[in-house]
């Protein structure tokens, strides 16, 4: 990161510094990107006025520095332009000069990474240039610069922009999580806490289209309200003696949430609650606890002890350590086992013993504890690497970073050894994994996160494109959201804009299996929002989610098409299929599922009196289909039904008839509820049924 020279801080005013401070608590708060000098003076941007005097002379002052070419004051007025920092109007077209300048003056690698990033996405005025996005997120990333290299990475893998290249996604990535582990492993013992928790935005909706409108989205939405009320269900039960809800808040605050900081002080709060309701003065475990009380007291004990190693909450005491982890260990909790493993491998507070860390590591990853089993895999790589790898594959199928990184490592190696394209992927995988999971010296998502909870939705959408731009697909998802709802705002030149790279992020989170996203694709193509309309492409999409995600909505929508034939033929045995399809996969779509069934109805009868096709048998009324079940079991001869094979296949027949019957039932019940409303449309033809 860059600082700031004395010499352009001696020009500056004192009164822009502590406006800077006051604003962001340091002077380095507000250096995060790159910019350029503008010919305009502060005072002719509008909103500028409303600041006091001194700081307006003083981003004025600023302003002048970077149109003398000085380096800093370029750097700090682009971040100005592009977030409008301190009361500065957000200016891309502005910013986007600024870090171009920047870039040619000095080659500065996040300049030259906001350049690409402004070409890939066609910020503001800007023309969209894969190529040129390429070569300066190129540059960049040849500086080892954090996000430039996961973005190149990203491209490479997915062929986005450029040719797609495993080989080339493998260096990329395995650049960043290099990175990554080194940061990971210089934190305290144990490593550092993973980065916070990732909001989808969605999920304050109850999901991409709202509550309950399909199997991925919420019954309710997600609320800073709603959750101040489970957390006080908990303080009540707390208060109340119960040692689970203070193991539930420990955990909460140890962790962090998006509607909770990290609070180590809180923390330690709650697990004095517990230790001083389940354990003696002397620190022993009180006698009579209940199987479940034993549990809390195990795990608050692991807790206290790592606390006091890492120094969490209070000074680092690694006898303190010692001791809660013995507990811990004593009681078979796997955490407390894994960590005093650690202690007798580097002989803190105890006598280094390898053979003692060993039979700790292993009696903790048979508890499969991701840790232990990393831990484990190392002390017996050399000795038995089979069951080395047998246990980092398993830690990296419950998402341990070091396990993942060492997977990726042993694929990346049998790749050189000639296992080719398979091995390739694999280690892209796993290291993907690690750059995106230990993220903390290169994700913007913290910044939008922020951003997005104080109200400033032009930084947050900003912020979440980079992330999309980097692969994620959390960023992908809100971008999108957040590009749709906007419209009209100062980052692109027009709506048309907002809807064309809403509809690229919509594609990129559906190709990475982020629920809705195909439907909300197909959406695009139907209603030609930032793309050519294409009914034909709709459909396309539209099936696409209904297969892979059975969603309700794309079952729906696939449905009227068939019964309307826009986009493909006029089809009404298929609309009806994928109508009662979307019945049973969503069925808070009931009300829209049985009317359009009995529009359908309707519409079939109305075709059918004027002559025309409407396809062979009877639509609503044919019989229920046999099933490959009931016509093996009406071929079978009679000789075959023995008495062994009546009790051994017996209940299973007698089951399957009752699933027949359910489904006769079911049948029967959809029918009555679709002639319902048949009558009761018939009443209101004329508002919603133009039969033509």
């Amino acid at each position: 990161m860059l600082k700031l020279r004395r010499d352009v801080w001696k020009v500056v005013p004192a009164a822009l510094r502590s406006y800077v401070r006051k604003a962001s608590g340091s002077v380095g708060g507000m250096l995060g990107l790159g910019g350029l000098g503008s010919d305009r003076a502060v005072y002719q941007r509008p909103g500028v006025e409303k600041l006091p005097r001194e700081v307006r002379q003083s981003i004025d002052t600023l302003y002048e520095l970077a149109k003398a070419d000085a380096e800093d004051a370029v750097f700090v007025v682009a971040e100005m332009e592009m977030y409008g920092k301190y009361g500065t109007p957000v200016d891309v077209d502005s910013a986007f000069a600024h870090y171009l300048q920047l870039s040619e003056l000095s080659g500065n690698a996040t300049a030259q990474y906001m350049v690409g990033f402004f070409y890939a996405t066609g910020l503001g005025s800007v023309e969209q240039r894969n190529g040129y996005s390429l070569l300066y997120t190129a540059l960049a990333a040849m500086q080892g610069y954090g996000p430039a290299e996961a973005t190149l990475a990203f491209r490479y893998a997915s062929g986005v922009g450029a040719a797609m290249s495993c080989a080339e996604a493998m260096v990329h990535y395995q650049a960043v999580a290099r990175s990554a582990m080194r940061h990971y492993l210089l934190g305290p013992p144990l490593g550092r806490h993973m980065p916070g928790y990732r909001a989808w935005l969605s999920d304050d909706r109850g999901g991409v289209y709202g509550v309950r409108t399909g199997p991925y989205s919420l019954h309710k939405t997600v609320t800073r309200t709603s959750f101040n009320e489970l957390i006080e269900f908990h303080l009540f039960n707390a208060r109340s003696g119960d040692t689970k809800a203070c193991l539930t808040l420990a955990d909460l605050y140890y962790h962090g949430h998006r509607f909770a900081r990290q609070d180590f002080g809180k923390t330690r709060k709650y697990l004095a609650e517990i230790t001083g309701r389940l354990f003696t003065r002397q620190g022993e475990l009180r006698k009579g606890l209940t199987q479940a009380e034993a549990s809390t007291a195990a795990q608050a004990a692991g807790m206290m002890g790592i606390m006091s190693w890492r120094g969490e909450g209070l000074a680092a005491d690694t006898a303190v350590a010692l001791r809660w982890l013995n507990i811990g260990a004593s009681m078979g909790h796997a955490t407390s086992l894994n960590a005093l493993g650690m202690m007798y491998q580097s002989g803190v507070q105890v006598t280094k013993d390898t053979e003692r860390a060993t039979e700790l590591f292993k009696q903790a990853a048979e508890k499969q504890h991701q840790g232990g089993q990393v831990n484990y895999a190392l002390a017996v790589m050399e000795k038995t690497p089979e069951v080395a790898m047998t246990n980092f594959k398993a830690a990296a199928e419950n998402g341990h970073i070091l396990a993942h990184y060492y997977v990726a490592g042993f694929h990346s190696t049998a790749m050189a050894g000639g296992g080719g394209e398979a091995s390739c992927r694999m280690a892209v995988a796993s290291y993907r994994f690690v750059a995106e999971k230990a993220d903390w010296l290169h994700s913007p998502i913290p910044d939008a996160i922020d951003a997005a909870m104080r109200g400033d939705l032009e930084a947050a959408t900003l912020g979440y494109m980079r992330a999309a731009e980097m692969g994620y697909d959390v960023g992908q998802l809100n971008a999108a959201l957040l590009l749709e709802q906007a419209g009209g705002g100062a980052l692109f030149a027009s709506a048309g804009d907002y809807e064309r790279q809403a509809l690229v992020y919509w594609t990129r989170a559906a190709n990475q299996n982020v629920a809705d996203a195909r439907t909300k694709q197909g959406d695009a193509y139907y209603f030609g929002r930032g793309v050519q309309r294409s009914y034909e492409k709709a459909a396309a999409a539209y099936t696409l989610a209904a297969r892979t995600e059975a969603s309700g909505l794309a079952m729906w929508s696939l449905g009227w098409m068939y019964e309307h034939g826009i986009g493909v033929g006029q089809n009404f045995h298929l609309a009806k299929r994928w109508y009662d399809q979307s019945l049973e996969a969503n069925d808070a779509g009931r009300l829209a599922a049985h009317a359009s069934l009995a529009r359908l109805c309707l519409r079939y009868l109305w075709a059918w009196a004027r002559g025309r096709d409407v396809g062979e048998g009877p639509l609503f009324f044919a019989p229920r289909p046999v099933s490959r079940d009931e016509e093996e079991r009406a071929a079978r001869p009679a000789a075959a039904d023995t008495a062994a094979d009546h009790w051994e296949q017996g209940a299973v027949e007698d089951d399957a008839d009752d699933d027949s019957n359910r489904e006769e039932v079911d049948s029967g019940g959809s029918l009555t509820e679709s002639l319902f409303f048949i009558v009761l449309l018939l009443g209101a033809a004329w508002m919603f049924l133009p039969l033509r």
